[in-house]
């Protein structure tokens, strides 16, 4: 604590419980070292243990600590070890059903949470195609980020969460077209209808875009 952390990752996280328990003793640390409380934030990695699976939603709601969580992610190595799995992927690289799953819990849990939902790691750092597909795949999902394991991983991961100069385009188009048409629930734009979730989402891609 006394180099003062902006945060700190939390591994094999089972609910609200661990959350709480970290969140004491931080604010012992930041206390004793004159940091403002609450001040340390906190990511969780929250599928790493098959109990851990089942308690991806209990991160919801107001609780001790729940304020410092600010990221969820998920993991497939430690899972598969407290599993006895020997096989985490299809021949064709996808996760099989179990990881899936487990990717799909930490979205859902990180998105109720109010917190940023984080792709997992891709150990094979030197397949960067591969690694930009990914990544573009798990954006496309809802997830936020995505967790690097090499330096040479950053910069494709942070270009594939950026917001592309046409997406921004179109985002604002649809905003704009609401905003043409108050009271509407439904537009037409360039021949393809749009209705107010299209409208939340455009308007959220603007907000990672001025981020």
């Amino acid at each position: 604590m006394p180099s003062r952390p902006g945060g700190v990752f939390l591994p094999k996280a089972e609910g609200r419980e661990d959350i709480t328990a970290l969140d004491a003793m931080l604010s012992e640390h930041e206390q004793a070292y004159g940091i403002e409380i609450g001040a340390t934030k906190l990511a969780a990695l929250v599928t790493e243990t098959p109990l851990a699976m089942f308690r991806c939603g209990d991160y919801a709601g107001e609780y001790p600590g729940s304020e410092r969580l600010v990221a969820m992610s998920w993991g497939a190595e430690d899972l598969s070890s407290a599993l006895g799995a020997r096989v985490q992927h299809r021949p064709d690289g996808s996760y099989m059903p179990t990881y899936e799953l487990a990717r799909s819990f930490c979205l859902l849990g990180a998105v109720a949470a109010g917190a940023a939902p984080i792709e997992t790691v891709m150990p094979e750092f030197r397949d960067l195609d591969a690694l930009k597909a990914r990544a573009e795949i798990v954006r496309g999902q809802g997830f936020t980020g995505m967790l690097a394991i090499h330096p040479a991983q950053i910069d494709v991961i942070n270009a594939a969460f950026t917001p592309s100069a046409e997406e921004v385009a179109q985002a604002r188009a649809v905003v704009k077209a609401f905003a043409d048409n108050p009271g509407k629930g439904t537009i037409a734009i360039d021949g393809q209808m749009y209705d107010l979730p299209h409208l939340k989402l455009a308007q959220r891609l603007l907000a990672e875009a001025e981020s």
